[in-house]
């Protein structure tokens, strides 16, 4: 989910606020994605909007069955005064909750917000950070068999899919990034899921990453977290649930 301060909203890539993560098989017609029904856009803070200074915020958080959007914890910023507004504007927005077989179920929320200006210098960034990361359970081919967000069932889901957006300073040049992407256990095991190096052309300001994982059998119940890394730096990341029994595990987001 991908939400912009400063500008017209616009409709965003991921966590059931875009089309594409709202397109439901028919195979799989009693699952839906959760849907926003109230939208509170982000204040950009005086202090970096008069010295231009631009960047993301990475939030995490869970959909409860009433549609409410909880528990929220910041896990990556550009600037630790953007947290503050982001906070403020995301614990106000409301959904249709998501469902499974007809009725309501819980999901996870990985939510990115960018503050942008609107002069010739947008999108001038100080470092990578990711500005949107949508994760969903896949099948042994890559594409996703749920809506964004809904846990990853160990021993039926065999993979999970990722499509994240990086947001990074532009060049005037063709370039190519190191990026490396972990998933991290609830016990803290990195497993490395996502090595080659991304091209980036000349003057981009973001970047689409497509990450297909296994889920193999020892992977343990709980929250997980995949995390980026682009040239050795920080990139932000986002979390996902994964449990045999989801609907009878109780996920605790761990504290950043």
């Amino acid at each position: 989910m991908r939400r912009t301060a400063g500008l017209r909203r616009r409709i965003p890539l991921c966590l059931a606020v875009s089309a594409a993560a709202l397109v439901v098989s028919a195979a799989n017609a009693e699952t839906t994605a959760a849907v926003q029904t109230k939208y509170v856009k982000a204040a950009y803070p005086d202090n970096l909007s008069k010295t231009q200074v631009q960047g993301n915020v990475l939030l995490v958080g869970r959909i409860d069955t009433r549609g409410r959007i909880t528990g929220l914890q910041a896990i990556a910023t550009s600037h630790k005064d953007f947290v503050a507004p982001a906070l403020e504007a995301v614990k106000q927005w409301e959904f249709r909750p998501a469902t499974r077989e007809g009725k309501p179920v819980e999901i996870f929320a990985n939510v990115g917000v960018r503050f942008r200006i609107t002069s010739e210098k947008r999108g001038e960034i100080p470092a990578p950070i990711l500005g949107d990361v949508s994760i969903s359970p896949a099948d042994a081919s890559g594409k996703a068999t749920a809506p964004e967000g809904f846990p990853i069932r160990r021993g039926e889901d065999p993979a999970l899919r990722a499509e994240a957006l990086l947001d990074l300073p532009p060049r005037t040049q063709d370039r190519t990034l190191t990026v490396r992407v972990e998933a991290i256990s609830p016990r803290g095991r990195r497993i490395p899921v996502f090595q080659p190096p991304v091209a980036v052309p000349a003057k981009a300001t973001e970047v689409r990453i497509p990450v297909v994982a296994r889920i193999d059998d020892d992977w343990e119940d709980g929250v997980w977290m995949l995390r980026f890394t682009v040239d050795k730096g920080s990139a932000g990341g986002g979390q996902f649930w994964l449990a045999a029994d989801p609907a009878h595990f109780s996920f605790v987001i761990p504290k950043p």
